[in-house]
């Protein structure tokens, strides 16, 4: 019970922290960018626990347990997309604008943003869908079956959506720092504690290489099923996580909310710093958890829930499917934190602080996901095609019931993914193939056109359709290469080349609209 009366005790302060943030809330720039006055010490914490979410806390950590050091794939997607941002961070900032389809209108024209905007939505609600299913996890565990995964996943949604309806990014961005601060100090000291546990980091390499974790792509026989090469695997799940990152909404969200472009591009530095300790930590402490159940030292949670489908199969006079074995290892693995946080051995203390920011971190990050649609149907759709001159009571007002009603229909998107890891890289396809490539073109390349921008998103999208929903029904996709196979390269590779030859046949974007996208100019 402890675990969970820590955690009720610092989610009821976040949302006391949202109530007593409300009276900051004067207007609708104040509600969406925290009125544009961060310095780059508060970027940069509200930046790190947004992209530490569900997303890095389960998945990532269940990667780890299943694949060692190979886990880091998808994590470096993340390192290298932080590092190219880093160089265009003050024009970003200069730019001075509010959401990523303020990029695309500028830069694209309206039906461009339009475009965006409905890409957004779709993949942010999704995020948020699986954040809610993280919460869920965490406090299934930790009160021992008490509260059941769906009671769980019910109670995260309403402190996420409370949380972020009060004030917005006021009641984000201060909170983060305190949350990553405490997440990096938890999961740090949870690591060596494990390290210790399991008989220090000679004994974690020697059971991992036996298990055939300890190599540069991993056990991936847990991840897929067919015969599909390592670096082909390895490189879908670096690919889609990099070009989220560098479209995510949420970083232009607070970089557009940084006091000038210098800070922006600090807090941008120190974001890839703190991003690649804290997620190759996340990964090999997921990689101590599975050398302890090998010791007996904790359960072996992928043996418990396989366990659970095959008893489920018999019942029925089934036998489990290939599928459903994957699927079970995979949710399994990803409950890894919170099971080192009861069962590893670890202080009280640091269990406690493990658990308990590592459910604050899952809010925060699914109100960041929840502002950020919230945030573009209000802009980009409201303010400029239904109530032109809505006041700004009313913009806030809107902008709290979207946060409502996107917060609801991610609350019923929950049951439709499996497993954390495939709803984030559904998502991450979805938003990283469609909007990525034009979005960094827009200031990077002054030849991008509004027409490659449209059939670039239009090609990725379609394509993320085709390859997640359509193609594995066919009874020959099986039989492409396995680089076809993999929805990441068609779709990306696609989106990108409609961008570069529909740009290239079409006439240059005017040089007065190219002015306020290169400006590196300190502002």
């Amino acid at each position: 019970m402890i675990y969970t009366v820590s955690i009720s005790i610092y989610l009821f302060a976040l949302v006391g922290v949202g109530i007593y943030k409300t009276k900051m809330v004067k207007n609708s720039e104040d509600f969406m960018v925290a009125g544009r006055v961060l310095p780059w010490y508060i970027l940069v914490g509200t930046l790190l626990a947004t992209w530490m979410g569900s997303g890095s806390l389960f998945s990532g950590a269940g990667l780890g347990y299943r694949n060692g050091p190979a886990a880091l794939w998808s994590s470096a997607g993340a390192w290298l997309g932080i590092t190219l941002i880093y160089f265009i961070a003050k024009r970003i900032r200069n730019f001075g604008k509010i959401t990523v389809p303020d990029i695309f209108e500028i830069r694209y024209g309206r039906f461009a943003a339009l475009l965006a905007t409905i890409i957004t939505v779709i993949a942010y609600t999704t995020i948020v869908s699986y954040q809610f299913r993280g919460g869920g996890k965490v406090l299934e565990m930790v009160s021992n079956g008490m509260i059941s995964l769906e009671i769980g996943i019910i109670i995260t949604a309403v402190f996420a959506i409370s949380y972020t309806v009060l004030a917005g990014m006021f009641s984000v961005v201060y909170t983060d720092v305190i949350n990553g601060v405490l997440i990096t100090i938890g999961v740090l000291a949870a690591l060596v504690f494990m390290l210790i546990n399991i008989g220090g980091i000679e004994e974690m390499i020697q059971i991992a290489d036996q298990a055939g974790k300890w190599s540069m792509f991993g056990n991936w026989s847990a991840e897929r099923t067919g015969d599909i090469s390592g670096p082909i695997i390895a490189l879908s799940f670096f690919v889609p996580t990099m070009l989220l990152l560098m479209g995510d909404a949420n970083m232009y969200q607070r970089i557009f909310s940084a006091k000038d472009g210098g800070s922006a591009k600090k807090a941008v530095f120190f974001w890839v710093v703190g991003v690649v300790i804290l997620e190759s930590s996340i990964s090999f402490l997921g990689l101590t958890g599975s050398v302890a159940a090998e010791q007996g030292i904790m359960p072996d949670i992928v043996q418990n829930e396989q366990g659970v489908v095959v008893r489920n199969a018999e019942i029925l006079g089934l036998s489990p499917s290939e599928d459903e074995l994957l699927s079970a290892r995979q949710s399994g693995s990803e409950s890894v934190i919170p099971a080192i946080a009861i069962h590893g051995g670890l202080p009280l203390i640091i269990g406690l602080i493990l658990v308990s920011t590592m459910m604050a971190i899952i809010v925060s990050t699914a109100d960041s996901f929840l502002l950020i649609p919230a945030t573009n149907l209000t802009r980009d759709v409201y303010q400029k095609y239904i109530n032109k001159n809505a006041t700004e009571k009313k913009v806030i007002f809107v902008s709290r019931m979207l946060v409502l009603f996107l917060g609801l229909i991610a609350f019923l998107l929950v049951s439709q993914f499996k497993t954390v890891l495939n709803a984030a890289f559904t998502a991450y396809n979805i938003y990283g193939a469609s909007l990525t490539p034009a979005l960094l073109a827009a200031f990077l390349w002054k030849r991008a056109t509004k027409e490659g921008a449209v059939i670039s998103i239009l090609t990725g999208s379609s394509i993320t359709i085709i390859w997640t929903y359509l193609l594995p029904h066919w009874s020959g996709f099986k039989n492409l290469h396995p680089f076809l196979q993999e929805l990441t390269y068609p779709a990306a590779g696609l989106s990108i080349f409609a961008l570069i030859v529909v740009s290239l046949f079409t006439d240059p974007p005017p040089k007065k609209v190219l002015l306020q996208f290169f400006n590196d100019d300190d502002l």
